[in-house]
């Protein structure tokens, strides 16, 4: 039975638990929280069990997921990963890039999973196009926000957009970034209203990125093409249509794709405790999706938005 505990305080926490203590092979262990007022709280209003001292929570536990990273640094990530914990870490867009490339190295030297959440790699639309993506050779990933979004929640948007279209480009393309760029369009009330960014690859691979502030409503859709074979991922309408060229005199046809509608948290989590338990991580490469993020951090560190910290 694989203990599992929690860092974080969010609401989301109560549901992990809960897809924790439902699978067979797992049991929910409880959650860190460095701030014993906040514990005290936390568990009255969640009825789980909190830990204040980190020691005793790495004491009662096998993996952990971060949640959330602002009650710990990369020191408390060094303890566990020392004292062989497995760990599903939220993306810290504060912590040095040196400070993440060294816990790592330091896991793979334990032969412990680190791993970064990538929930969005498990969403049904980006599950149901791997069979269908081989050999992209253009990429355009288009978002937009809302222009009736908070300015206060700009910054958030934006950077959780880019991470997401970034992450799905990183797994539907195996190549290697080779020359990245990105302009921003001129400032509007303390914020652009259009970044882009150009990714190269090593493999002839080349992805556009386009993120409108000023939308007239939400978008997320990509486009990849390939040789006889267009796809179109479509997020937020759950939609995948394939567009195949079959001969040099027809037109292309073009059919939707069934969708198997399943949670991408818990399928995230089902993926993490599997690779634990079957010991199979030491296959996989998790340093692939930290280069993804920390090229996200790159690309918009000079985006001009004040509450944004990279």
């Amino acid at each position: 039975m694989l203990k599992i505990g929690i860092i974080g305080e969010n609401g989301s926490v109560q549901g992990l638990s809960e897809a924790i203590s439902s699978h067979a092979t797992c049991i929910y262990s409880g959650t860190y929280l460095s701030d014993s007022g906040r514990a005290r709280q936390f568990s009255s209003h969640y009825n789980v069990p909190v830990f204040t001292s980190f020691q005793a929570f790495l004491s009662e536990v096998d993996a952990i997921i971060v949640e959330s990273a602002g009650d710990i640094n990369s020191d408390n990530i060094v303890e566990a990963i020392k004292s062989s914990k497995h760990i599903l870490l939220q993306k810290p867009l504060d912590w040095p890039e040196e400070e993440l490339k060294y816990i790592f190295k330091l896991a793979d030297e334990a032969n412990t999973l680190l791993q970064l959440r990538e929930s969005f790699l498990f969403n049904p639309v980006i599950r149901a196009a791997e069979p269908f993506i081989h050999s992209p050779a253009f990429i355009d990933y288009q978002i937009g926000i809302s222009s009736e979004a908070p300015n206060e929640d700009l910054s958030d948007l934006i950077m959780g957009s880019v991470l997401e279209c970034l992450d799905a480009i990183t797994y539907l393309n195996p190549g290697r970034v080779s020359k990245h760029d990105t302009v921003f369009s001129p400032d509007l009330f303390g914020f652009p209203g259009v970044i882009h960014g150009r990714i190269e690859y090593d493999n002839g691979c080349i992805a556009n990125i386009t993120c409108n502030g000023y939308a007239e409503q939400d978008k997320s859709v990509c486009y990849i093409y390939q040789e006889n074979r267009h796809a179109i991922l479509n997020f937020l309408n759950k939609r995948l249509v394939i567009k195949d060229r079959i001969g040099e005199e027809e037109k292309p046809k073009s059919f939707t794709v069934p969708l198997i509608n399943k949670d991408p948290v818990v399928e995230e989590l089902l993926h993490f405790t599997g690779m634990v338990l079957n010991n199979s991580y030491q296959l996989s490469s998790p340093e692939r999706y930290l280069h993804s993020f920390l090229l996200a951090r790159k690309m918009i560190e000079n985006l001009p938005i004040q509450e944004l910290q990279v």
